[in-house]
């Protein structure tokens, strides 16, 4: 890896297409995210979120344009090294083997630890910190298979940030957490965000929440960018008819009230 330059943007996409065989999903997408920013991705269902996302963290290629880490082409880094800068975490994550949660959240130091290297002490530590401040340090001793989806996306999250990565990708990886979870986990990511420790770029269908917690806001439409800016600012009425065919009643700098569909 290159030494950092401070003037380039954390991550960035040029001008990507994307397209499952003659179907194109994604249409000439530019977005730029700055090193300590919690940007949110927001759209209706269908607008290709989740295929930007796996393009973002290096898991699908498109046919054109290119993902800049810290001004490296993404596709260029190898997957060891990858980890160790981006973390992503899905909705649903496959949960085969019957690992407890412990042993699935350490997996999260894969990516720096040699093949049969021990866990240190000092990891074994920042593990324990990280599962107290994602509350799942009473799930340790539990099979991962054996507790509810929301837990399961809470170790999921606390993996994640086990990995020490640059930047946290979260593809809906809230979407099963009450709401007072919710809005725990993302007051935290916020928190790492301070000081350009982690970078999240985040699907979020709960739009209050993206409102809420975001320095910027990128709207996909049918693959293509609607709007982008800060939350007050892309978050309009006429945002939500345009974009989300609903009626909406806008309270400058404090949200947003849904009246009805269009």
């Amino acid at each position: 890896m290159n030494k950092k330059n401070p003037f380039l943007p954390c991550l960035s996409a040029k001008q990507l297409d994307f397209y499952y065989g003659s179907h194109q999903v994604l249409k000439n997408i530019n977005l730029t995210v700055q090193a300590g920013e919690f940007f949110s991705l927001i759209g209706p269902n269908g607008s290709g979120k989740s295929t930007l996302f796996k393009i973002l963290g290096g898991l699908a290629n498109p046919r054109r344009g290119e993902v800049l880490y810290e001004g490296q082409t993404l596709q260029k880094i190898n997957a060891r090294n990858r980890a160790r800068c981006i973390a992503v975490v899905h909705q649903k994550s496959a949960q085969a083997m019957p690992f407890t949660c412990l042993e699935s959240i350490l997996l999260g130091l894969h990516p720096h630890r040699g093949r049969f290297e021990a866990i240190s002490p000092a990891q074994y530590q920042q593990v324990q910190q990280l599962m107290k401040l994602t509350d799942t340090l009473k799930l340790a001793g539990k099979l991962i298979t054996q507790i509810s989806g929301g837990e399961q996306q809470r170790v999921a999250l606390c993996r994640a940030l086990v990995q020490k990565p640059k930047v946290l990708l979260l593809d809906e990886a809230m979407s099963e957490l009450d709401v007072a979870a919710r809005m725990q986990m993302s007051g935290l990511l916020k928190k790492l965000c301070t000081g350009k420790k982690l970078t999240v770029l985040a699907i979020y269908h709960d739009l209050n929440l993206a409102y809420r917690f975001s320095d910027k806001i990128y709207v996909l439409k049918e693959g293509a960018c609607a709007s982008f800016g800060p939350p007050a600012e892309v978050m309009t009425k006429d945002l939500f008819r345009r974009v989300f065919r609903v009626q909406a009643e806008v309270f400058a700098n404090k949200g947003f009230f849904i009246k009805n569909t269009i």
